[in-house]
């Protein structure tokens, strides 16, 4: 198995270089990937692209039942006003429409209003721009006087020429100086709109950052960007006008070389306009062109196609055009890269085929080694258990073993202590005897003195003297039975176990004393091993009857 590590270890360090050497779609510019939340977004957003366009068309035929049902041409003119604004970037056709039957019921109710009918003219000039109709626009446009106009209808108009002559000059960039003929026309008309509001109100604030950038010079440096970034950064709701003003922020922040803030500004743009479904996207064709020039094919591919579609929908032939000269370079390059990321499948397959057949011998290897493991192990359970049994019959043996030592202790012990109390009753046996011995002297001397002395009544006091007997007997049995409560420590609580309930005695009053009583005495002697009850009358100095009157009350019995 050892041999085996090494050549496993150099087919994973060559699978890893191959995916080192596959696009993981994580972005290295910095630009791109601190946006990657936003773009994550902005591709949710395209994901659910048909789900927004239900929305729109359901909204759409909620504003042509309640134009049906309208009561008045005013309350017309204003739904048409709503359905013109819905279709403004989402369908040029129905938005042309709306314009040019509001602008006949403006011109047929209401003809007296000027600012109506050329604010429904100018709706029909912006459509026609859009539409890259541009004699149309000037045919509507021409003939508009600017001082019968309110100050917000002028607004419009400049704002519709101004649009008007920066689509010219896009269709003419490629001649430099028809370019700059038509941008010029573009940014007085911008200029006009700023000298018309010195204060930009917000739906302007992008202008001066239009008119720069749309020079020769591209000069920013005396643009004040902070109001129009602050609008921007503070605004949530999904707008066109939102829209247009996150997209010139972030063309100001590309002239800066501020990518990061061009990427980002540019992706709100692109998300507004796929939020309310603006089918007329510069923001998003220009962030397909930056992520492709980046490596990004794939969003760049999956954004220039959403751009085509929705163009072609909405009929805008400049968008058209534009994106029919990119996005042939962006497909034949997303081609190429799909071939070698496919090449590049392959020998991943390839190399997951073998690691996983290799993979698949380990496998069974170890299965295998396994079951010899299992097989060995089942042998050292085996060995185990007999082992532990046999330690288990040790311990018993060693556990009987100590048993027996100490119950041999324990007889030892009482050997000992039988053999001391043996030894202590020969020397106190001695000790009577030879007490008694010399007592016997003594008295043998003092009959020997009255003799001589011919005393002969004293003599005979002497001999007919019974206290005297009493009194060395009185001796004995104090001696006797000392020795018995020393041989027996337990001795009443046995008496009292063989003895009937009648017979039995009070151990306190003899344990007490130290005092036996006759019956005692004679239990004692029986106890001692003295069986005959002559032998026990004699030495207790009490009459056989006696004897037998206790054997008979209790006790142990006595033979003769």
């Amino acid at each position: 198995m050892s041999g085996k590590t090494p050549f496993i270890i150099y087919l994973f360090l060559i699978f890893s270089f191959v995916l080192a050497a596959t696009p993981d779609g994580v972005a290295s510019e910095p630009a791109i990937s601190q946006n990657e939340p936003l773009l994550a977004r902005l591709d949710s957003i395209l994901a659910n692209h048909f789900r927004l366009v239900n929305d729109k068309e359901v909204k759409i035929d909620g504003l042509r039942k309640s134009l049906s049902k309208a009561n008045s041409d005013m309350e017309r003119l204003a739904i048409s006003r709503q359905l013109y604004d819905e279709y403004l970037v989402y369908d040029s056709d129905s938005a042309l429409y709306y314009a040019s039957e509001s602008r006949k019921l403006a011109e047929s109710a209401f003809p007296e209003d000027y600012n109506l009918i050329t604010n429904w003219k100018l709706n029909q000039a912006f459509i026609f721009t859009v539409q890259g109709l541009y004699d149309k626009t000037m045919a509507l446009v021409e003939n508009i006087d600017t001082e019968k106009l309110d100050n917000e209808t002028k607004g419009a108009y400049f704002g519709t020429l101004a649009y008007l002559y920066s689509m010219r000059s896009i269709y003419l960039n490629k001649n430099q100086k028809l370019w700059e003929e038509e941008i010029k026309k573009a940014n007085q008309y911008r200029d006009s709109i700023q000298s018309l509001h010195p204060e930009l109100s917000e739906d302007w604030l992008w202008i001066p950052v239009a008119t720069a950038l749309d020079r020769t010079d591209k000069d920013i440096s005396g643009i004040d960007i902070t109001p129009l970034r602050n609008l921007v950064d503070r605004s949530t709701t999904p707008s066109r006008q939102n829209a247009i003003n996150a997209y010139w922020l972030s063309r100001f922040y590309e002239e800066k070389k501020d990518e990061t803030l061009a990427v980002k500004y540019k992706t709100m743009a692109a998300i507004y306009d796929a939020l309310i479904v603006n089918r007329e996207i510069a923001a998003l064709q220009e962030l397909a062109t930056y992520l492709f020039d980046h490596d990004e094919l794939n969003r760049a591919y999956i954004y220039l196609l959403y751009a085509v579609n929705q163009a072609n929908l909405y009929h805008n032939r400049y968008r058209m055009v534009s994106l029919s000269d990119v996005l042939p370079t962006v497909r034949d390059k997303y081609r190429d890269e799909l071939e070698k990321r496919d090449k590049r499948l392959s020998v991943m397959v390839w190399l997951l085929t073998i690691l996983a057949l290799i993979l698949l011998g380990c496998v069974v290897f170890i299965v295998m080694e396994l079951n010899k493991l299992k097989k060995m192990k089942n042998l050292l359970k085996e060995a185990n258990t007999d082992l532990n049994l046999s330690v288990k019959d040790r311990d018993n043996a060693i556990k009987k073993l100590e048993n027996t030592n100490a119950e041999l202790h324990n007889v030892n012990k009482r050997l000992n202590e039988a053999n001391s109390q043996k030894i202590g009753l020969l020397a106190y046996a001695f000790k009577l005897t030879t007490q008694c011995i010399n007592e016997l002297e003594d008295y043998r001397k003092k009959l020997l003195k009255k003799y001589k002395a011919k005393r002969y009544d004293d003599m005979g006091v002497l001999i007919n003297d019974p206290e005297l007997i009493k009194e060395h007997y009185q001796g004995f049995y104090e001696s006797f039975d000392k020795m018995v409560f020393s041989l027996f420590p337990d001795f009443i609580e046995e008496y009292n176990s063989s003895a009937s309930p009648e017979n039995r005695v009070d151990p306190e009053q003899f344990i007490k004393n130290k005092t036996l009583n006759t019956r005692l005495r004679i239990y004692a002697l029986r106890r001692l091993g003295v069986s005959k009850s002559s032998d026990i009358a004699s030495m207790l100095n009490v009459s056989i009857r006696t004897v037998y009157n206790n054997k008979n009350n209790g006790g142990t019995a006595a033979t003769d």
